[in-house]
C-alpha cells in the first residue's frame, strides 16, 4: 500500500511539474521577438511525410519467454508544429534531437533547449487467444491515451525526455511516466545513431491490468495464483537505433532495445523472462519539405 501511494504521489508530482511548464512556455512564446515568431509561422506551413514498412521480433508480451514476428506500416506526417506518427515514422521526418511520439502530437513550446508537446494516441491493449499462456486472464481493452511530454537539451547531442501518459476512457490503462536520456551521434550527414537509457514508472491500475491476476480467475480460469501488484518502477530500458538516408528519399531504419522488468512487475507470476529484447528493421520513403 505504501509503495502504491508513493508511486501515485510521484506520478502526480511529475504531472504537476509538466503542467506547470505549459503556461510558462506560453508566456515565453508570447514574449519572443517578432522575427522569431515570423520564422515559426513559416515553419508551420512546411511539411514532411514518410511511409514504409518495418519488421520486428520481440516477446509476445512483457515478461514472456515466447517470441513473435510482426510487420507493421511506418507512417509519419509533420505539418509545422503538428505531427502524426505510427510505427516509428515520426522519427524519420528529420535528423534532429526533437522527439516525435506515436499518435497525434502538437508542439506547444519550442525554445533553444526546452520543448513541450501534448498528444493523443490509441493503444495499450492486450488480448489472449486459446494458445496464449495468458489465456483465462481478462483482456486489456485498447484505449485513448493523452500524453504530456517535455524534452530538455543538455548539449547539442544529449537530451533528457519525460512523457506522462494517461488513459482517458477509464479502461484500466492507468498512468505511466517514461523518462529517457538520449544521445544522438551524427556519424555522417546522412546517418545517425541514437543511444537511449531510461525507466518507466506505472501506477497500480496499469500494473494490475498488465501484470496482475484477479482473484476471481486465479487457479480457476488460469493456472496462475492471485496477484495484485502496486505502483512503482515497472521497467528499465537500453536501446540503440540507426537511421540512414541511402538516397535523397529512401531511409533505412533499425534498432535493438533491451528491457528489464522491475519491482512488482518482475515479481508477477505471469512473468517468465523478465529480461528481454526486441529488434526492428525497416525501410521508408520520405518527402518533401
Amino acid at each position: 500500500m505504501m509503495g502504491a501511494m508513493q508511486s501515485l504521489t510521484l506520478v502526480r508530482a511529475a504531472a504537476l511539474a509538466l503542467v506547470a511548464l505549459v503556461p510558462l512556455a506560453a508566456r515565453a512564446a508570447d514574449s519572443a521577438p517578432a522575427d522569431a515568431r515570423a520564422a515559426g509561422a513559416h515553419q508551420d506551413r512546411a511539411y514532411t511525410w514518410a511511409v514504409g514498412l518495418a519488421a520486428s521480433n520481440g516477446p509476445d508480451y512483457a515478461g514472456s519467454d515466447q517470441r513473435g514476428n510482426s510487420l507493421r506500416p511506418v507512417l509519419g506526417l509533420d505539418i509545422g508544429r503538428y505531427t502524426l506518427s505510427s510505427g516509428g515514422g515520426g522519427s524519420l521526418l528529420d535528423f534532429d534531437l526533437e522527439p516525435r511520439y506515436t499518435g497525434v502530437s502538437a508542439r506547444v513550446f519550442d525554445a533553444e533547449r526546452l520543448h513541450l508537446s501534448v498528444g493523443l494516441r490509441i493503444g495499450g491493449g492486450r488480448t489472449h487467444d486459446a494458445d496464449s499462456p495468458l489465456h483465462g486472464l481478462p483482456d486489456v481493452r485498447r484505449t485513448l491515451r493523452a500524453r504530456l511530454s517535455a524534452s530538455y537539451s543538455l548539449t547539442p547531442d544529449l537530451s533528457l525526455r519525460s512523457s506522462l501518459n494517461q488513459d482517458l476512457l477509464g479502461r484500466k490503462g492507468g498512468t505511466t511516466l517514461q523518462t529517457t536520456l538520449q544521445y544522438e551521434w551524427q556519424v555522417t550527414p546522412s546517418t545517425e545513431i541514437g543511444l537511449a537509457a531510461g525507466f518507466t514508472v506505472a501506477n497500480a491500475t496499469h500494473m494490475r491490468s498488465f501484470f496482475g491476476v484477479p482473484q476471481d480467475v486465479a487457479r480457476v480460469r488460469t493456472p496462475f495464483p492471485a496477484y495484485s501488484p502496486g505502483g512503482g518502477v515497472m521497467s528499465t530500458d537500453l536501446g540503440v537505433e540507426i537511421k540512414s538516408a541511402i538516397t535523397d528519399r529512401w531511409v533505412l531504419l533499425g534498432g535493438v532495445r533491451l528491457s528489464q522488468l522491475r519491482g512488482d512487475a518482475r515479481a508477477s507470476p505471469i512473468v517468465v523472462k523478465p529480461n528481454n529484447y526486441g529488434v526492428t528493421v525497416g525501410l521508408a520513403y520520405r518527402c518533401c519539405r
